[in-house]
């Protein structure tokens, strides 16, 4: 049976919300929210720090830039991306042209480009600096959930409500390859960083070979909708969150699963490994704040 961990800290957000979107900071001391509103946190003190309005409605997606100086927002009701500086929280830019909800976010590694998938069906590629839509990835035929740059920036990962994981290839806009036979919408997704796998999850995960289009391990256990996905820095462990109100710890060679962290009192909206050795962090859809220490 797989161990236990044990919640050190836990703090009530007041995000005025029990639809939350959410994500944790490269460097794991903060945590951005959406919902009701933009929103960042001190995850060592539960203190909201800043608050960024602009956006009319609720705000579905979220990320944090390279550097942690800049978080970029998409809108539900609005079909806007918006990129923000931290510091200040001040809206640096508006990218407006999806024609539904935006659900995924992703600035490139370089910081050159931004990325958003929406209700739409479409990819769209940004110019970070001007504004302007560079590509737009056409295919699937609902709306997408997750789309994400490889390290290289050549290659776009996309998933959605059809079920269907798309590769593209950014220079020309073409369709690489198409996994089907998800059991539900895809949620989202996680590059290795060798860039030949990456995890796609609905409500398992499925770990798959980049090169050959297929999955090659499942990994199941989670019995609802998983929303975060995370690998550790060496590679050996997956971390997972889920609706299911649980945290999942993964041998990520074998497809066990090592932990499951129970105490939420609703769907775990975002998961991610702590500061310290031995920790991980998450949140639920009401805000629910927890710093975990993991059995040994």
């Amino acid at each position: 049976m797989a161990a236990g961990g044990e919640a050190i800290a836990a703090f009530q957000l007041d995000v005025g919300t029990d639809e939350l979107y959410a994500v944790f900071s490269p460097d794991r001391t903060r945590l951005l929210t959406g919902g009701r509103a933009v929103q960042i946190w001190d995850c060592e003190s539960g203190q909201c720090l800043r608050t960024l309005d602009g956006h009319r409605g609720p705000v579905t997606a979220l990320c944090w830039a390279p550097g942690g100086e800049q978080v970029a927002s998409g809108g539900f009701d609005d079909h806007s991306v918006r990129l923000w500086d931290v510091d200040s929280g001040v809206c640096l830019r508006s990218f407006d042209g999806h024609g539904a909800y935006v659900r995924s976010v992703a600035v490139s590694p370089s910081g050159e480009y931004v990325l958003s998938g929406s209700g739409d069906a479409a990819v769209r590629l940004w110019d970070r600096s001007s504004g302007e839509c560079v590509r737009v990835l056409e295919g699937h035929t609902d709306g997408v959930y997750h789309a994400v740059f490889d390290a290289s920036e050549r290659r776009v990962l996309s998933g959605g409500r059809d079920a269907t994981l798309r590769m593209w290839d950014v220079a020309s806009g073409r369709c690489v390859w198409i996994l089907q036979g998800a059991p539900y919408h895809v949620q989202c997704l996680a590059w290795a960083a060798d860039q030949r796998r990456f995890l796609s999850c609905s409500r398992d995960i499925r770990l798959c070979d980049v090169e050959e289009g297929r999955c090659v391990r499942v990994l199941p256990g989670h019995v609802d909708t998983i929303r975060s996905v995370q690998w550790s820095a060496d590679e050996t462990r997956i971390l997972s969150a889920s609706h299911d109100r649980t945290v999942r710890v993964w041998d990520s060679a074998t497809g066990r699963c090592l932990q499951v962290l129970e105490g939420h009192g609703e769907c775990v909206v975002a998961a991610a490994w702590g500061r310290h050795a031995g920790q991980a962090l998450s949140c639920d859809s009401s805000g629910g704040l927890r710093v975990w220490r993991l059995a040994a």
